[in-house]
């Protein structure tokens, strides 16, 4: 039997990974469901924020790459004719758009469909990855609610079905597309085939803290946040930072905090991270701090809990009542004080208390990477609406 064909499109993939979640996630899906439907990805020919084009990927060609074919654009080429093409030339069962926002990538296909330039029988789905949760939106505000109102009135997303990944973000949908928008609920895919890492950990001294922060240097990750609760920290703190500095202005004003902390908190960059030595760095120590302003799942999480290394994050993520499993704590943005005292906390045990914290972190993450309930629900949603 043939493969329904997923036409996706989405603003970076392979071998990028500076966009972090939405990479892994469409990674994720195709890696899960690649057997039994066949996947095409359009994407951007370079990483977010890089000039230079990938290397050994001719951009208009599909390429084979885990379990999927993608085909890689370069900005000069994009034109209406080109896309609709790809789109006629596939004949898939299903348009797939993993950005409510991106211009290129979401809004042009869009808009080629509202002018009856797409075959209208194409069912689409779109994907927000959390775009519309109240952190994301309170980036950029302006620019984005002007064109959710010019979308409403345009009818740019008339008759899509979204995908949200849990209630909260088919609520934040709902909110600004309307109690008759179309919401289907399918959770995010964790890593096939990821595994707990059992490697002996470093023991943990009591009165020291070895904590990390792994990802993109933004507004919405909120370094700034995690900084200045250390600098009300009196125990011996360690910090080490990894990921693309994204927002120069933004990581200055980090580097200006880091210069002001006091002499018992020490912080050091190391630069980016290879997708595939996430887990293994993560490994390396005590806790993942990550007070972010908003996630719609957060797979760097789960990969920190699979390390067995605990989490300090905000509440403004899925993953909530961290405490209650002893795997780490999921704190309100509004109370710095509670993210300084779980650090405090944190920084007095040794290392047999922190043992226990360390095995749940990764026995749950372990159980969450089996054959997850996510799965079912996303071949469900699949069928259900290619069947429409």
């Amino acid at each position: 039997m043939q493969k329904k064909i997923i036409l996706c499109f989405t603003s970076y993939y392979l071998p990028g990974f500076k966009n972090g979640g939405p990479v892994r996630s469409l990674l994720n899906m195709c890696e899960w469901l690649g057997e039994t439907y066949s996947f095409r990805i359009i994407t951007r020919d370079r990483d977010r924020g890089d000039t230079q084009p990938y290397e050994g990927r001719a951009w208009g060609v599909w390429h084979t790459a885990n379990g999927a074919q993608v085909r890689y654009l370069s900005t000069p080429y994009w034109s209406l004719s080109r896309l609709r093409r790809i789109v006629i030339d596939t004949e898939p069962d299903l348009l797939y758009f993993h950005s409510s926002l991106d211009p290129a990538l979401t809004i042009v296909p869009l808009v080629l469909r509202r002018l009856g330039l797409f075959p209208s029988s194409i069912p689409v789905l779109v994907a927000p990855r959390g775009e519309f949760s109240p952190g994301a939106l309170s980036l950029k505000r302006i620019k984005k609610l002007a064109f959710i109102f010019a979308a409403r009135w345009t009818g740019l997303y008339r008759s899509v079905i979204w995908h949200a990944t849990s209630q909260e973000e088919a609520e934040f949908i709902r909110h600004w597309w309307g109690s008759h928008a179309r919401i289907e609920i399918a959770g995010n895919l964790p890593a096939k085939g990821a595994k707990p890492e059992v490697r002996r950990r470093k023991p943990k001294h009591a009165g020291t803290l070895r904590l990390v922060f792994l990802s993109r240097i933004s507004r919405k990750k909120n370094l700034l946040a995690a900084l200045s609760y250390l600098a009300e920290v009196k125990a011996q703190v360690t910090l080490d930072i990894y990921g693309p500095t994204e927002d120069k202005e933004y990581w200055a004003s980090c580097q200006s905090v880091i210069g002001k902390l006091p002499s018992n908190i020490e912080v050091c960059y190391r630069g980016c991270v290879n997708p595939d030595d996430v887990i293994s760095i993560f490994c390396l120590y005590d806790m993942f701090i990550f007070p972010t302003l908003g996630e719609n799942f957060g797979h760097v999480i789960l990969e920190a809990l699979i390390a067995g290394c605990p989490i300090l994050i905000s509440d403004q993520t899925p993953w909530r009542g961290l405490s209650e499993k002893q795997i780490g704590f999921d704190l309100p943005l509004d109370r710095p004080h509670g993210f300084v005292e779980v650090l405090e906390q944190f920084a007095t045990m040794g290392d047999s208390d922190f043992r226990v914290w360390s095995i749940k972190a990764r026995e749950y993450g372990a159980k969450l990477s089996a054959e997850p309930q996510s799965l079912h629900e996303t071949w469900a949603l699949f069928d259900q609406v290619m069947m429409q």
